[in-house]
């Protein structure tokens, strides 16, 4: 998703900041954009989303690179599964860390930032299907992301009169290119679901509305409408892009 969103932003003219705690991965992405759009438009800092000092370091560095912040695409990702009575306190803490307090961190130093050039901007969370919808076997995930698209209203109210707005993209089931996806989560599920890692994909396309299946480049496409002055109206709101689950429906 967070390629995929760099690409789509990048197809508009945005110039882009990938973060990542993984610095082979990063240093690879960064290589490949600036290959296909040039040096100039793409840069890389590492960041843990889980620290505050890495965080407010990663806004100074993409800062200076150039000139200020317009858009914040927060994405940092994990997913576990377990029954609630098999959740451990480590577990629990670590989709907190990332998926709740790691959004908090990123969108609290974008408000900062973007209060103090005053000329408002805009910041898109990555929820889930999972902060609408519960899942059984994974309150740890489930509770981290209702966290995060909570926190995301709180911060469109409060940055309303700045200017700055704060929406929500909610996927589901995004498989292809997901490291996510790639080893005990998809075990897991799959074990929920009663299939095969390999028919993972089919199972999460019959189960929407729509019988589709959900790609990188459609939470993409998502992400450039909130980042965009075409939903310079909006704030506060919510795009599920999850093929259509009626227990996601927000209303």
């Amino acid at each position: 998703i967070g390629i995929a969103t760099a690409r789509r932003l990048m197809d508009e003219g945005a110039c882009v900041v990938l973060c990542d705690i993984d610095r082979v991965v990063l240093a690879e992405t960064e290589t490949a954009l600036r290959k296909d759009y040039g040096a100039d438009v793409v840069t890389a800092v590492w960041a843990d989303v889980t620290r505050e000092d890495a965080i407010a370091a990663a806004y100074a560095e993409a800062a200076w690179r150039y000139g200020g912040l317009d858009i914040c695409v927060s994405n940092a990702g994990i997913a576990s599964a377990a029954p609630i009575e098999d959740t451990s306190l480590a577990l629990w803490n670590r989709n907190m860390d990332i998926l709740s307090t790691g959004y908090f961190l990123v969108g609290r130093e974008m408000v900062r930032l973007l209060k103090a050039q005053g000329m408002g901007g805009s910041i898109v969370f990555i929820g889930s299907k999972n902060a609408l919808a519960a899942s059984p076997g994974a309150s740890a995930y489930c509770t981290a992301k209702a966290s995060e698209l909570h926190l995301a209203r709180c911060i469109a109210l409060e940055g309303a009169p700045f200017g700055i707005r704060c929406n929500v993209v909610n996927p589901d089931a995004v498989l292809r290119g997901s490291r996510i996806w790639q080893g005990e989560w998809a075990e897991q599920r799959a074990k929920q679901n009663k299939t095969t890692t390999d028919e993972l994909e089919a199972v999460y396309r019959e189960r929407s509305l729509l019988k589709r299946s959900v790609y990188p480049e459609d939470i993409a496409e998502a992400v450039a409408f909130f980042a965009s002055e075409r939903s310079a109206k909006s704030t506060g709101n919510i795009i599920n892009v999850d093929a259509g689950n009626a227990g996601s429906f927000t209303r």
